[in-house]
């Protein structure tokens, strides 16, 4: 069942993909002049939105302010680039809905158009069709119309837009280095050793008659090896680590800020509160 909605209910959605992933807002609408149904979007994505791409609205979901889109994000982010600031050419479309293959891809949503119309059927033409065999072509939705307008009594109001975006850069170099230090340890070690006691025995009764044979007036010596312990070192080279170098990823954010110029229309001699390009009341 088909449901009528109003273009600037686009205007005020926030975009995602066909996993219900976020996008971000929706900053031009394409339409059809024919029918006056909206056939692409430019939706915003990347860091704080910055990025933007043209997405076709064939098989779209509009719930609240929810705008579904039929695509993924990897599909939208690697879009074509096109000059959002003027009318999408035959081949600007063909190219786009070759690159998302939405030939057998139809709308059910419809839409009020700027100028009060609902149109019926698909709006826009198919892949790999020539848009100028329809007799139609796509262009900005404004909230004045400026199809009715002429050159003379027409201004184009421009404004800057930050383009952000990251690079991948090489930030230092971590290396590791051996080398040699000279510490000093101290060890206890225990040690023995020999010393000798002298010990006087008293020979008498049978004892005296075992060393008779020893006995005997003149020069004589004895002795005894004395034995001790002493402390030898050497070195032996043994592994005690290993240390190796490994890199991490860590996510942070920067804040960027830059000075943005914007054109603002001012209108003398008429009073108005009809609202320029959707976003500036005069």
């Amino acid at each position: 069942m088909n449901t009528t909605r109003n273009i600037q209910d686009l205007f005020n959605a926030t975009a995602y993909d066909n996993t219900g992933d976020k996008l971000g807002g929706v900053k031009e609408i394409f339409v059809d002049d024919r029918t006056g149904q909206p056939t692409f979007v430019e939706v915003g994505h990347g860091l704080f939105g910055m990025s933007s791409s043209i997405v076709p609205l064939r098989g779209h979901k509009l719930a609240g302010d929810d705008l579904q889109l039929a695509f993924s994000k990897d599909r939208i982010k690697d879009a074509p680039d096109m000059d959002v600031n003027n009318a999408l050419t035959p081949a600007d479309q063909n190219e786009i809905y070759r690159h998302y293959g939405v030939a057998d891809i139809e709308d059910t949503e419809r839409y009020d158009d700027h100028r009060g119309r609902v149109a019926g059927g698909a709006a826009g033409t198919g892949a790999g069709m020539d848009a100028t065999e329809t007799g139609h072509r796509t262009d900005h939705v404004d909230h004045t119309d400026r199809h009715d307008l002429t050159d003379d009594n027409t201004l184009v109001r421009s404004e800057e837009r930050l383009n952000v975006d990251t690079e991948r850069v090489e930030a230092g170099e971590a290396r590791l280095r051996k080398y040699v230090v000279h510490d000093t340890e101290t060890v206890e070690v225990p040690v023995t050793r020999e010393e000798v006691r002298v010990e006087r025995t008293p020979i008498d009764g049978e004892a005296r008659e075992g060393v008779l044979h020893r006995a005997g007036i003149g020069e004589d010596e004895a002795s005894v090896t004395l034995h001790e312990e002493r402390v030898t070192v050497n070195k032996e080279t043994v592994p005690v680590e290993e240390v190796s170098l490994q890199k991490e990823r860590v996510h942070d954010t920067e804040r960027v800020t830059e000075d943005v110029r914007k054109e603002r229309i001012d209108v003398d001699g008429v009073e108005t509160d009809r609202n320029f390009n959707g976003r500036d009341k005069i």
